[in-house]
């Protein structure tokens, strides 16, 4: 295996959660802003939502550096 693929091999639980965070705040955010436009609430609804992804997406990097500690 040369070092490229040693690299791509130790950095692919990463870009992992990263796409996974980022791929939480999109939806959660996007289903906030259309709940916001049909209620009429805007942006309440959004900013819940988004903040929630944001949680969910931290967690989950929290949660596999924690366990890359072991």
């Amino acid at each position: 295996m040369n070092a490229f693929q040693e690299i791509i091999k130790k950095a692919a639980p990463i870009m992992a959660a990263v796409q996974s965070l980022f791929f939480y705040v999109i939806i959660l955010s996007t289903i906030g802003y259309f709940l916001d436009m049909k209620l009429k609430t805007f942006p309440i609804l959004f900013i819940i939502l988004l903040l929630i992804g944001l949680v969910v997406g931290f967690f989950q990097l929290y949660t596999l550096e924690k366990k890359g500690n072991r």
